[in-house]
């Protein structure tokens, strides 16, 4: 053998080691960050920050929140479709998720682009309005709005929110004219009804918690059917006057479609580890969230969001919601 062919032998087959040494390392191996599609402030990004800190004790790589708000969620779940299938980026995904295909012409589709990984709460909502309104429950909301036609104003995290499909849900089934005002995340919507610009909104039980302890909002009701195990005080709208009305969201985490299948298994056991417990579970709980006795499977998870998109068409089409 020449000198020539010997060089080229021992560069392929340092190549080959350094090849089969890459793909035998184990993941993670640089940082990870996670798209949070709404601004800072509001449940999503509590969770979202809540699974980077889990995830960077357990992988000991760091992992990093990045919030991208727009265009309903769309600005940063388009980047996280977009984004490199490695395990990498991840999506903080909520309802918005799945009621967005009813409403928009997207570039990714909700159940094809992304692989879930993991629910790991039930977002539930509740309705709050301003002290200043004359009411003790919903039944007097409805007599009030019904009094003042189009006077009555609810806030949303952006047209298209399940926030927004919760108040056009009030206003079919009671049959009142409240006006919508969108805003570009949960935090600007609540704030806006603590400053009496707004009469009332859907907001998660995680950031209005503290707002409805000090009296700054006050809560008319859960907008599920039945009680949270974490909000047993609070009875719902279809206990006090909406009966039937029946409003749950939800967050997890989605990674783009085509991460390996050990990639997601690690992260999920992550989240699990992360949230799982009684003391972690017990902490969150006193926050304000529905939490689960564990962060679903990949598979639940996934069937969650193929039955919420088929759900949502069917709601947005019978109310007749259009996206601003």
């Amino acid at each position: 053998m020449n000198i020539s062919k010997i060089v080229r032998a021992v560069v392929l087959t340092a190549a080959v080691a350094i090849t089969l040494s890459a793909a035998a390392q184990p993941y993670p191996t640089r940082a990870i960050r996670i798209i949070v599609p709404f601004a800072p402030g509001g449940g999503a990004d509590i969770i979202a920050r809540a699974s980077a800190a889990g995830l960077t004790e357990r992988f000991g790589r760091s992992v990093t929140v990045e919030n991208r708000p727009g265009a309903n969620t769309i600005i940063g779940t388009e980047a996280a479709a977009n984004a490199p299938p490695d395990g990498y980026t991840l999506l903080l995904c909520n309802s918005s998720f799945a009621i967005n295909p009813s409403l928009y012409k997207t570039s990714y589709d909700a159940v094809k682009s992304f692989t879930p990984i993991s629910m790991i709460v039930r977002g539930t909502l509740v309705l709050v309005v301003h002290p200043s309104l004359p009411v003790k429950d919903v039944k007097e909301l409805i007599a009030l709005a019904k009094a003042h036609p189009g006077e009555l104003t609810y806030s949303s995290y952006g047209s298209g929110s399940i926030a927004h499909l919760a108040g056009e849900l009030l206003k079919s089934t009671a049959r009142v004219d409240i006006v919508h005002v969108p805003y570009k995340g949960a935090a600007p919507a609540i704030m806006d009804v603590i400053a009496g610009r707004v009469s009332m909104t859907f907001a998660v039980m995680a950031p209005v918690l503290p707002f409805i302890q000090s009296g700054k909002v006050k809560a008319l009701g859960l907008a599920t059917r039945e009680r949270g195990l974490s909000h047993n005080e609070f009875r719902t709208l279809h206990e006090s006057g909406l009966p039937g009305f029946d409003v749950q969201g939800w967050n997890g985490l989605c990674a783009p479609a085509g991460v390996p299948k050990d990639i997601i298994d690690r992260l999920h056991a992550a989240l699990v580890d992360t949230f799982g417990g009684d003391e972690a579970r017990n902490k969150f709980i006193k926050l304000g969230f529905d939490m689960l006795q564990r962060p679903g499977s990949p598979d639940e998870f996934a069937a969650l969001i193929r039955a919420d998109v088929q759900k949502w068409q069917k709601v947005v089409k019978e109310a007749g919601i259009k996206a601003d």
